[in-house]
């Protein structure tokens, strides 16, 4: 999936676009001024004057960048509430792109507001910026029915140390949501995660799942998992996942051809 790389870029292409169009003159003093410390950044974020709020955008842009994990990026994500939408996205890009880990929770707040126009950007952006941490937050959210494709996509993108083992987590929750469970497991074959196929072998005893682990282990099952598939035959009740499980595994210990 490539929906947040085209989200940031075509944020970009429209920052570039309105910024070409603003009075050159003004958002060049401004941002002058930002990076000389005159003026901070934060404030201007509400400040009227369209010029002076581009300029403050991109100053704490190229701060967030060097910083991700100072305080500033907390005070950032704080901001998104708070400001005017197109602000707010072109926010929600930069601390993407910083990769600011700590303002995961206001970013899934963002996604978790079900009147917000920037869900599906503020989900985008936390599986960026949210690692392994964002993985529950955003099977979550996959509850929500006009969210569940944007979920899928994110947590396709979710990257970072811990991530598969939140991901096997996730997926053997009893507690969490069906629709985030099976948000876990369509996400898995995007990402070709071959590494959750021993819980997906666990998942086709609940009836609930039965049919999305067993479409995610055609695609997914290496030889390794034969062990684990067997076992999970003699355990599946469902006929027709009994037969797909011998297919699958019979393909298993078939020698490739060389």
């Amino acid at each position: 999936m490539r929906l947040l790389p085209v989200l940031l870029s075509v944020t970009a292409l429209l920052g570039a676009a309105e910024t070409a169009s603003l009075d050159h003159a003004k958002y060049t003093e401004a941002l002058k001024s930002f990076r000389q410390g005159k003026a901070s950044a934060l404030p201007a974020l509400m400040d009227p004057v369209v010029e002076i709020r581009r300029a403050a955008i991109d100053d704490l842009r190229e701060r967030l960048v060097d910083e991700p994990a100072a305080p500033l990026a907390g005070q950032v994500g704080a901001a998104l509430a708070k400001v005017d939408r197109e602000t707010a996205r072109l926010l929600l890009a930069a601390l993407a792109e910083a990769k600011a880990t700590t303002t995961a929770p206001q970013v899934a707040a963002l996604a978790a507001q079900q009147d917000s126009p920037l869900r599906a950007e503020a989900a985008l952006a936390l599986a960026e910026i949210g690692g392994a941490k964002a993985v529950p937050i955003l099977a979550d959210l996959a509850k929500d029915e006009a969210l569940n494709e944007n979920i899928v996509a994110a947590l396709a993108k979710t990257a970072g140390p811990g991530v598969t083992d939140a991901f096997n987590a996730g997926i053997l929750d009893a507690k969490l949501d069906l629709a985030g469970r099976t948000a876990l497991i369509k996400a898995a074959i995007m990402r070709n995660n071959r590494a959750v196929s021993p819980s997906l072998c666990t998942a086709l005893t609940d009836e609930a799942l039965r049919l999305e682990a067993q479409k995610a282990l055609l695609k997914l099952a290496r030889p390794e998992d034969i062990p684990a598939l067997k076992a999970a035959q003699t355990k599946v009740a469902n006929a027709a996942t009994k037969a797909a499980l011998e297919r699958l595994i019979a393909k298993l210990e078939k020698p490739s051809d060389k």
